[in-house]
């Protein structure tokens, strides 16, 4: 039971963000591959992919996590908290951004 609740979680997941990265002018395939999608985080919201192994640096890549998806929010023009849910359930506020019609992306924004 449990296998078939971490793939539907690890299916949405990369579904939404394949959707979301359609809506940020980024190639829509590098969302749907773990990992990879990260790095392209990284370098849309920090300028440098590279620090991407940051986030296996244990607390730290928590915090980073954190950040890295409020920073996400605020480029749609969401709130923190709403970073703190793509960043905590990712299905649910990833999917919430992706078939929204109103949520715009507006490069980056400061946190």
């Amino acid at each position: 039971m449990g296998k078939i609740f971490y793939v539907l979680w690890l299916g949405a997941t990369l579904l939404f963000t394949y959707m979301v990265f359609q809506k940020m002018d980024l190639t829509p395939w590098k969302g749907a591959v773990p990992g990879y999608n990260l790095y392209t985080l990284c370098e849309e919201f920090d300028g440098n992919g590279w620090r991407v192994f940051l986030f296996l640096v244990p607390v730290y890549g928590i915090i980073l996590w954190i950040r890295m998806g409020m920073k996400w929010a605020r480029s749609f023009g969401r709130t923190n908290g709403f970073g703190v849910g793509i960043a905590l359930l990712p299905p649910v506020f990833l999917g919430i951004l992706a078939f929204n019609e109103k949520a715009c992306y507006q490069k980056t924004v400061e946190v």
